[in-house]
């Protein structure tokens, strides 16, 4: 288990382009690289390192790109993480590697700065990259995660990374030679006994079955990817909002532990989560609604403008909504059809009390789309009913519109006439 123990790639990608910022603006100087999934696996690396300081009855205070990659701070003491992320996995964190020094000059620097570092810090290398048997970085493994006949030895990993810095003809990597001999012996000491080498970590896409793990105890049986999937959905603004100011802002973990109390509740035994409730299509899925059914029964009426593109967007959160619930057997089969027929039954006397007002065959047009246009409205603005334990106007709305499209409800009068043989 990490640390003691791909819809989101997706929107986290949209979320990095959105930044508009550099995320090197932090007191960190030493940032990590262009990588757009580097990125991505600290925000997902981070909310998962939350989950165990969760009710723990301690201050704590997570920051990405401000101290270093990901650090939590609880008074003056911290916790400095540098992450490497790998795709292909085959990075060596042999005693020359690139990523153990690149980290190294890092906390070089910091030590040199604030000698008292290593002696209030956890610093942790974590990495999707094996480090070699007998090498430095194998050296630094927590003492649990230590190769079988292994022990952990920060003196002997010391000998080894001075000499290294100390003979290396690397050029590339002679800043980081110069930072770390530039501290006095004992305090390169001090320096490696704080730090702890966390090899071969899941990669990004492995972190949804480590974050639904950490997360059991939250989600009901069967609901971990549910609370996971509402989790990280929270997360990614909020890391976004964090990172837009310079220096970064920390996220305190009391935020992660009410929003665990609202997916709790949310996930608990008969609730319903409405994960589209805000949802947003494209313009071309507005556009391409213009050839539907429901949105012909309010031309009819004469609707348009903003309400139809309200009407629009409830069409296309209800669907995607009740389809998610269906697709993830969240409701019983008989639950959507009820609910349909309770819409129908109280739109029904409506309907037949608009039409007994205008049963004239020859009725005014004007008068028969305002007859249309009052019922509408009370479908917008007063019929909510709940589905189970959920009452939500987008569901409600949406729906109606859902039986419009297949002619089981309209609004004029004549609308099955009128709209018999349209798609």
């Amino acid at each position: 288990m990490l640390l003691d123990g791909a819809l989101y790639l997706a929107r986290g990608l949209a979320y990095l382009n959105s930044w508009g910022v550099s995320l090197s603006n932090g007191a960190n100087q030493f940032t990590a690289g262009a990588s757009a999934v580097g990125y991505l696996y600290q925000a997902r690396l981070a909310l998962l390192l939350c989950i165990p300081h969760v009710n723990t009855g301690v201050e704590v205070e997570v920051s990405i790109e401000r101290f270093d990659d990901v650090s939590f701070q609880k008074g003056t003491a911290l916790e400095l993480l540098q992450t490497k992320h790998h795709i292909d996995r085959v990075a060596s964190l042999s005693d020359s590697s690139e990523d153990l020094w690149k980290t190294l000059r890092v906390w070089s620097v910091a030590a040199k700065d604030d000698p008292s570092l290593p002696s209030r810090a956890r610093l942790a290398l974590i990495t999707t990259g094996s480090a070699p048997v007998g090498s430095a970085a194998s050296q630094l493994r927590p003492a649990g995660a230590c190769a079988p006949g292994a022990n952990r030895n920060p003196k002997s990993a010391n000998e080894r990374l001075t000499e290294v810095a100390q003979t290396s003809r690397n050029k590339a990597l002679e800043p980081a030679f110069a930072a770390f001999l530039a501290l006095s012996e004992p305090m390169r000491s001090a320096l490696l006994s704080a730090v702890e080498v966390l090899d071969n970590q899941p990669l990004i896409t492995d972190l949804d079955g480590e974050l639904e793990h950490a997360l059991r105890l939250v989600a009901p049986p069967g609901k971990a990817a549910s609370a996971r999937e509402m989790l990280e959905g929270w997360w990614w603004p909020l890391v976004c909002g964090a990172l837009m100011t310079s220096p970064p802002t920390p996220i305190a973990i009391g935020l992660v532990e009410a929003k665990l109390d609202d997916i709790r509740e949310m996930l608990r035994r008969g609730s319903l989560v409405a994960d589209f409730e805000h949802a947003e299509p494209d313009e071309l899925e507005y556009a391409g609604y213009d050839g539907f059914r429901f949105v012909q029964q309010l031309q009819v009426i004469g609707l348009g403008g903003s309400r139809m593109r309200f009407a629009k967007r409830d069409f296309y959160r209800a669907f995607a909504q009740r389809s998610k619930w269906t697709r993830e057997h969240v409701v019983l089969d008989d639950e959507v059809e009820k609910f349909e027929q309770r819409l129908v039954e109280e739109w029904q006397p409506r309907f037949e009390a608009m039409c007994d007002g205008h049963a004239d065959s020859a009725e005014d047009e004007a008068a028969l789309k305002q007859g249309g246009q009052i019922l509408y409205q009370w479908v917008e603005n007063e019929a909510r009913f709940p589905f189970r334990s959920l009452t939500a106007r987008f569901l409600n709305v949406g729906s109606y519109h859902i039986l419009a499209n297949d002619l089981r409800i309209g609004w004029h009068r004549d609308y099955v006439t009128i709209c018999v043989g349209e798609p």
